[in-house]
């Protein structure tokens, strides 16, 4: 029988510490589906940069946009791209699967806090300025490049490991 779990639910079970590796036909498949949340995220790059500023309340609705998407890509990851090992036979990997399952939770706060910003401007709460939210989405962009970057690495070092490099 299959029990689902939720999100805070997998992340108290230990899950993490009993050997988490990837599976890389998935993972590698999820990435290359996942067009729409890279080009969602270039065009609030693109929008934000531009001359005259992005308005708050416009900012707003395009980052709850990218949200939703990094929701959607963050799960799949992690439920179909990630998986555990009965038995740890690679400890240096599941070491690495499991750092870079759990930046997951981390990006998606460091979005929320962009999100959060840009609400205190919508609302007058802050003097903050479009500017830095730009800073701030900018900082998240480079951070989920490098993650993604991660990954990949990742998944190359699993394909060369199971199927070997030429001599």
């Amino acid at each position: 029988m299959s029990v689902w779990l939720t999100e805070k639910e997998f992340r108290q079970s230990g899950a993490l510490a009993t050997g988490i590796t990837i599976n890389v036909a998935f993972l590698q498949e999820i990435k290359q589906e996942n067009v729409q949340l890279r080009q969602l995220i270039d065009s609030v790059a693109t929008a934000l940069y531009m001359y005259p500023k992005l308005q708050p309340q416009a900012a707003m609705e395009l980052f709850y946009r990218v949200r939703e998407e990094l929701e959607t890509y963050f799960t799949l990851e992690e439920f179909l791209g990630y998986f555990n090992q009965a038995r740890i036979s690679n400890p240096p990997v599941s070491n690495c699967a499991s750092k870079l399952m759990s930046e997951h939770e981390q990006l998606f706060l460091q979005f929320n806090d962009v999100i959060e910003l840009v609400e205190q401007i919508v609302y007058h709460e802050t003097e903050a300025t479009m500017d830095e939210v730009e800073d701030q989405f900018n900082r998240f962009r480079s951070e989920l490049a490098l993650h993604e970057q991660c990954e990949m690495e990742l998944m190359m070092r699993l394909c060369n490991e199971d199927i070997g490099v030429g001599d």
